[in-house]
């Protein structure tokens, strides 16, 4: 606890370095395009409105009000995928700086995780404004509960992109792996599809995924105006608490290993 503590409050003191890191990467990602910004908007949504559209062709429209069913399980999923697909770069990506002066190395992990989470967060305003405005997304009190949701899926996606990033200073192999395994799991998670198209003798072994579980806590309240199960809810906090210290430790162990190694 000591040690969170301590790092907390390294993070903290070099907080405008973060911020100028998140900012200007935003900046510079979308310089003189000429939608700039709603290009994070746009690509994802585009990319699932086109997938979205063969599978409920494939489903026959059995999923009811499917897009809004499958856009916030997409929204979710999308930002663990972009986090830990551009885990493997955090260390790599950042060797000048590293190399140079002294910053502390979660700095590197957090900056990465914030910036997803910023196009994250854009997209879902764009998501809840059109969904209220046509009535699919209904108002109701399971809606509080998507901040504490996606704050442990954050927590979550700061222990895998911490594991991941120092894996592939010393595996860099893990570059082209990732994006891969990412893809599996997506496929591999009922976000296109519900899990009553699953073969039946297959349905248990979805309960033994733990993004089937992120997924629900984050749908529910927006698709059906519910909480997700209690075991939904156990596997995110369990999941994301778990990840996050075995993140964090795998770090701090490895931190000055990662200047010889990179």
């Amino acid at each position: 606890m000591n040690v969170l503590v301590r790092e907390a409050e390294e993070l903290f003191k070099f907080r405008w370095v973060t911020f100028s890191i998140v900012r200007s990467t935003i900046l510079l990602r979308y310089r003189r395009s000429l939608l700039g910004f709603l290009w994070s908007l746009l690509n994802p949504i585009l990319n699932y409105i086109v997938v979205g559209s063969v599978f409920y062709l494939l489903s026959r429209g059995n999923t009811e009000n499917y897009f809004i069913f499958m856009f916030t399980g997409s929204a979710i999923f999308n930002l663990i995928s972009t986090s830990a697909n551009q885990s493997p770069h955090i260390m790599i990506g950042n060797e000048h700086y590293i190399k140079k002066i002294y910053l502390p190395k979660t700095i590197f992990v957090l900056n990465s995780i914030l910036l997803e989470f910023v196009n994250f967060v854009f997209s879902l305003v764009a998501l809840l404004l059109l969904g209220i405005a046509f009535g699919r997304i209904p108002i109701s009190y399971s809606l509080v509960s998507l901040p504490i949701v996606v704050s442990f899926v954050v927590l979550f996606n700061f222990g895998v992109a911490a594991l991941i990033s120092v894996a592939a200073v010393f595996f860099r192999d893990l570059i082209h792996i990732v994006p891969i395994c990412t893809q599996a799991a997506f496929f591999a998670t009922p976000i296109l599809y519900d899990v009553s198209l699953i073969p039946p003798k297959y349905q248990d072994l979805v309960v033994y995924n733990p993004f089937y579980h992120f997924v629900r806590c984050f749908r529910e309240p927006l698709y059906s105006g519910q909480l997700a199960s209690p075991l939904n809810y156990c596997v995110l906090i369990f999941g994301a608490v778990v990840v996050f210290i075995l993140g964090f430790w795998v770090l701090k162990y490895n931190e000055n290993r990662i200047v010889f190694r990179l």
